[in-house]
């Protein structure tokens, strides 16, 4: 076994593309492969389906998932440890939280948490999916994600208690060049708008997919990203129109840069929620957060 091997395969897992992922990996595609069928061929079992696209994952694929996680991680912790590189605070609270709600809400909310001072925390940044394996396999402590009400996750929710910290919209927007706005939905067929995406295996893909079913619009992609950032910077610099969260572009609002085009019905509300899975072994200090933030929710509702 190559602990190599199972990065290659969460790549692959995470960007559903074997060029994609091999191009994440700065390796090329049949070096790329190799690495995957090594992996399988040590398990005994096929561990993805290729004739989908995106990839998808066979039953075998699933459970190794799960544990290169893990693996990976633990792996990783240790190495650190020896090169003396760890420098996680003494009873820090292990928060998974989605790219964009890290950059975006988590640092207010979390100043907000601590009555006394600042909780210690380590913050790991993830996306939708790998954050949830993190929570139920014990990766992390507390999980802090995006949620569609009208589109519920594939996940074992009886097995999680969550609660709604805060609203966000996701709303198709514009760039603003001399106060006027770069693009207009709903677009024509002679000229269909310009559309950056996130492709649909990420979260707020789905998101968009629902909003865009059966609607009369015309469109033309120019750019994909499951970089949230990344597309928000593409459709200010005048790329085209792209879905994403209030939340994220409100400085950009706020100075003009940035408009929403099209109707409400071609907007989501979306919920940020916290979720933990419920256990006696939960540490204190985050169940003192998980309590500390049921006040703040119930204080800002």
């Amino acid at each position: 076994m190559d602990i190599g091997w199972l990065e290659s395969f969460l790549a692959l897992v995470e960007h559903g593309s074997f060029t994609r992922a091999a191009e994440a990996q700065h390796v090329s595609q049949p070096a790329f492969s190799r690495r995957i069928r090594a992996l399988e061929i040590w398990f005994g079992e096929p561990l993805v389906d290729r004739s989908t696209y995106p990839v998808s994952l066979t039953p075998a694929g699933v459970k190794v998932r799960a544990g290169a996680i893990e693996t990976v991680a633990a792996i990783g912790a240790v190495r650190d440890e020896i090169r003396g590189r760890q420098r996680a605070p003494r009873g820090a609270v292990r928060v998974a939280v989605t790219h964009t709600l890290a950059t975006t809400f988590f640092a207010q909310w979390w100043a907000r948490c601590g009555e006394q001072g600042p909780v210690p925390c380590v913050l790991l940044p993830s996306n939708t999916l790998d954050a949830y394996d993190a929570l139920f396999h014990g990766g992390c402590d507390l999980l802090l994600a995006y949620a569609d009400p009208s589109l519920p996750l594939s996940i074992p929710v009886a097995d999680v208690e969550w609660m709604v910290l805060a609203d966000d919209v996701l709303a198709p927007y514009t760039s603003v060049r001399d106060g006027q706005p770069g693009f207009a939905l709903p677009g024509t067929a002679a000229r269909p708008v310009p559309v950056v995406t996130h492709s649909q295996g990420a979260f707020l893909g789905r998101v968009t997919e629902r909003v865009l079913a059966d609607r009369d619009l015309h469109l033309a992609p120019v750019a994909q990203s499951d970089f949230t950032s990344g597309l928000a910077a593409l459709i200010g610099a005048g790329l085209g129109v792209g879905w994403l969260p209030a939340r994220l572009v409100s400085a950009e609002l706020a100075a003009g840069t940035l408009r929403q085009t099209g109707d409400a019905s071609l907007t989501a509300r979306l919920e940020i929620r916290l979720y933990r899975v419920p256990s006696d072994k939960m540490p204190s200090c985050a169940a003192a957060i998980w309590h500390r933030a049921a006040e703040l929710a119930m204080t800002d509702s």
